[in-house]
């Protein structure tokens, strides 16, 4: 510890110390309402040890100050989601209220209408007002774990770059400090949702989602390397030969991006993206390549179809202007 800046700031300060300080800083009174301190120490020695006594109450005072100032501000009615906050006796979760854990801090909100909600440290989660029974919040950065219970749609969670619909499902997402999201599903389905741009992401599959162009095509966690990495780079630079990298990596359970990337495309590259799709599942007669290459829909629900991943009816119902 850096002694000559606890006694009169000269010197580097450790960055513990800065930190307390810009923590104690919030509580402190106006400036007409403090009172001058009498001296009670006469020589620098006296002193530092008065300053070790303080800083050993500033450090245990800034430790329990660090489970619970997590910067919760209540400014609207009470939800149905109950916060508990570093292992701390739950307490009602208002709409409006901004949840921010610290960098070694974690939260959970739970409800039993609508499931429970792992926040992660170094998360910043606000719970946003909503229409009727379906509760939304958002992730502006950091990561949470949902397990959600409620009817399908009835759980949305906005993020800088797309709207994440649960259609009953347990995932986990993440958001990067530029606004990028990532998104892994455990079990269920969840729709990741921006403008006209939409992924359907299954359990075993991921998604990454990106500032002012929404979602990429969703892939399945074991899908190859070498599609994965084409898929980034075809979804950034529109490249014909990262395109032709990730078709040809591509294999049957992968159809799942191809159909994304059907959606994705136009002229050359959607007729390319459909002759590989073709290789690798079985079409019904009514779906056409002219269909498929006009972009009409009931030829890419009849393609949705045949992934027997779910028929378009089961999401067709839930989907809706969210």
């Amino acid at each position: 510890m850096n002694e000559d800046y606890l006694w009169d700031r000269s010197g580097e300060p450790e960055p513990e110390i800065v930190r307390l300080e810009q923590l104690l800083g919030q509580l402190q009174l106006p400036e007409d309402r403090r009172r001058p301190l009498t001296p009670v120490a006469s020589n620098k020695s006296q002193a530092w040890r008065g300053w070790k006594l303080a800083a050993a109450a500033v450090i245990v005072f800034g430790a329990a100050a660090a489970l619970f100032l997590e910067r919760i501000h209540t400014v609207g009615p009470v939800t149905s989601w109950q916060l508990s906050l570093a292992g701390s006796k739950p307490s009602a979760v208002h709409t409006g209220q901004i949840i921010e854990t610290a960098a070694s801090t974690q939260a959970t909100i739970q409800s039993d209408l609508v499931g429970m909600v792992d926040i992660r440290p170094d998360t910043r989660l606000r719970v946003l007002s909503a229409p009727g029974g379906e509760q939304r919040l958002a992730l502006d950065r950091g990561t949470i774990h949902a397990f959600i219970w409620a009817p399908p749609t009835n759980f949305v969670v906005d993020t800088p770059s797309a709207r994440t619909v649960d259609l009953g499902c347990q995932y986990t997402l993440h958001v990067d400090s530029g606004g990028t999201g990532f998104l892994t599903v455990e079990t269920g389905w969840v729709a990741f949702q921006w403008h006209n741009t939409e992924s359907f992401i299954p359990a075993g599959a991921a998604c990454t989602t990106r500032p002012g162009r929404g979602p990429d095509p969703p892939y399945f966690l074991d899908a190859p390397a070498a599609l994965i990495s084409a898929m980034a780079r075809f979804e950034s630079t529109g490249s014909s030969a990262a395109l032709d990298s990730a078709l040809s990596a591509s294999r049957p359970r992968d159809a799942l991006t191809l159909w994304h990337l059907l959606a994705r495309t136009q002229g050359s590259q959607r007729a390319e993206v459909f002759d590989r799709f073709t290789a690798l599942v079985i079409l019904p007669p009514a779906v056409t390549r002219e269909a498929i290459l006009r972009g009409g829909p009931n030829a890419m629900d009849a393609a949705w179809d045949a992934l027997q991943l779910g028929d378009t009816g089961w999401w067709r119902k839930w989907k809706r202007q969210w």
